[in-house]
């Protein structure tokens, strides 16, 4: 008789401790996609330090190359975007500081905004969290469409009147890698803060793609 109580109050243990043990092991798992979330958006905000794309143009007049590093809110260094800026005078091409005005002006608070909001989805369920990690997500696309933009327009919109137009038909300056702009060749790369952000994208993708997995493998 004791024998069978204890066979029947061990049946009755292994399903409540295993029971506790999932609920545990998914406890953990939300844990660890809260804090790789909230890593992703320590990274982007910090990506605002660094420079995202940088330009070198080498000419015989510039045998050290003249370089220009882009970070979302400016452009250094200074001289040399002044020095780059007189020689595209003479071309009939807009100012580098006259580019992306907007974005440079909101980028400072935009970025960690979207860096929080992608945090704060674990607060919410649904498509809501899914529609508050896009933008981190989506970020770095976003970035290059817009970077690419610019450079076409800058390219593509010569003032006629310039003193030396007529020595140059409309291009579009390289986004990445080597190119040629009159007689400056040029050597374009993503930096430091582009693959910070790139970073933060895929790693907020990588939990959404987990969650969607761990909701779909729960058993029933």
């Amino acid at each position: 008789m004791v024998a069978t109580q204890h066979t029947q109050t061990a049946q009755v243990a292994r399903p409540a401790a295993h029971g506790l043990s999932r609920i545990k092991v998914g406890l953990d798992a939300r844990l660890a996609r809260f804090f790789l979330q909230a890593g992703a958006g320590i990274l982007l905000i910090v990506s605002i330090f660094y420079p995202y794309w940088e330009i070198t143009l080498h000419a015989p007049q510039y045998p050290r190359g003249l370089f220009i590093q882009t970070f979302v809110d400016k452009m250094e260094p200074a001289r040399n975007v002044f020095e780059v800026d007189g020689l595209n005078h003479y071309i009939g091409m807009i100012k580098l500081t006259d580019a992306a005005t907007i974005e440079r002006a909101i980028s400072v608070y935009a970025i960690p905004a979207v860096a929080l909001l992608a945090m704060a989805s674990f607060l919410v369920t649904g498509i809501w969290r899914t529609l508050m990690r896009l933008p981190v997500i989506l970020y770095p696309v976003i970035f290059v469409v817009d970077l690419f933009a610019w450079l076409y327009y800058a390219g593509h919109s010569l003032d006629p009147h310039a003193p030396m137009s007529s020595s140059i038909s409309e291009f579009t300056p390289k986004i990445f890698g080597k190119g040629t702009i009159g007689q400056f060749h040029t050597e374009a790369n993503f930096t430091t803060g582009f693959y910070l952000a790139a970073a933060a994208a895929v790693i907020t993708l990588v939990v959404a793609i987990w969650e969607r997995w761990s909701r779909h493998a729960r058993p029933q």
